[in-house]
């Protein structure tokens, strides 16, 4: 009987349980018995980076602690979640779409994930805007594991496989890459706690009560997610809420829009709100 399961290839939990059967001893028939998938698909998906030093996916990072490297890597999966797309195939692509202002941004990310030098390329979409080509095979491996979307966006990253202690680069990451809602998606950027009005998520409604839950205790309040017909939603945060997402967010900015320079200082500068009620 063909099996009805999708890929590993595009579904990162899926995957994620076929690294943890192999690990406890399942041989790759068992594991495809288990899942109703060819013997062949548990195969490849058990196929090893050849790379040694290749960042780790999800389930790599979940056996051992986590270094500095990782906070990078965290924040990159938070800021392409939030601004990017992977188009699988011989040679896996990813799609950003950047502000003008954030090219230099750019080339941090291929110097932290990438070896060697990928190819880049910039072009004008009418409906998009701005985007990035990078074609680099080893780079869209790894961030299919850790769940980048497709085009279609319907999914994201399971909250599940972000660390608690990676947490705030991971949402740091996902607010920066925002080009449309604020903090930063928006003509200005702000430079001052004081200027923060609102901070909004945008994504799957799926992801967004993940992410609202892990958020809870950080934000002293749940923020409000506005679900759209088509399984999009909004999550906003406002007054006292929104500056305690965003201190938690930059308690340790290993990685960074430069031009979020002013406001990372003033949060810094004023660590807790001087008020509470």
């Amino acid at each position: 009987m063909a099996s009805t399961r999708p890929s590993p290839r595009r579904d990162p939990v899926l995957l994620y349980h076929i690294q943890s059967d192999f690990a406890a001893g399942l041989a790759p028939a068992q594991i495809a018995e288990k899942h109703s998938l060819p013997v062949y698909t548990v195969t490849q998906a058990l196929r090893r980076d050849r790379r040694p030093r290749a960042l780790p996916d999800p389930y790599g990072l979940a056996q051992r602690r986590a270094d500095h490297r990782d906070a990078a890597l965290l924040y990159w999966v938070g800021y392409v979640a939030a601004c990017g797309a992977v188009y699988d195939g011989a040679m896996p692509t990813l799609v950003l779409n950047v502000d003008e202002r954030d090219i230099e941004h750019v080339e941090a990310l291929l110097t932290d994930l990438c070896e060697g030098r990928p190819g880049c390329e910039y072009c004008q979409s009418s409906t998009r805007g701005l985007q990035a080509y990078i074609r680099d095979r080893d780079l869209g491996r790894l961030l299919l594991r850790w769940g980048i979307p497709g085009d279609d966006r319907s999914t994201s990253v399971p909250i599940s496989f972000v660390p608690s202690s990676l947490l705030p680069h991971f949402v740091r990451g996902y607010l920066e890459g925002a080009r449309g809602t604020p903090p930063f998606g928006t003509r200005s950027t702000p430079s001052s706690t004081g200027s923060v009005g609102k901070v909004v998520f945008e994504g799957p409604a799926s992801f967004l009560e993940a992410l609202r839950k892990v958020l809870r205790p950080h934000a002293e309040g749940t923020g409000t997610l506005l679900v759209r017909r088509n399984g999009e939603g909004v999550l906003t945060y406002t007054g006292r809420s929104a500056l305690r997402v965003l201190r938690f967010a930059y308690r340790d900015p290993a990685r960074s829009l430069p031009r979020a320079d002013r406001l990372r200082q003033a949060l810094h500068s004023h660590p807790r709100s001087r008020r509470r009620g």
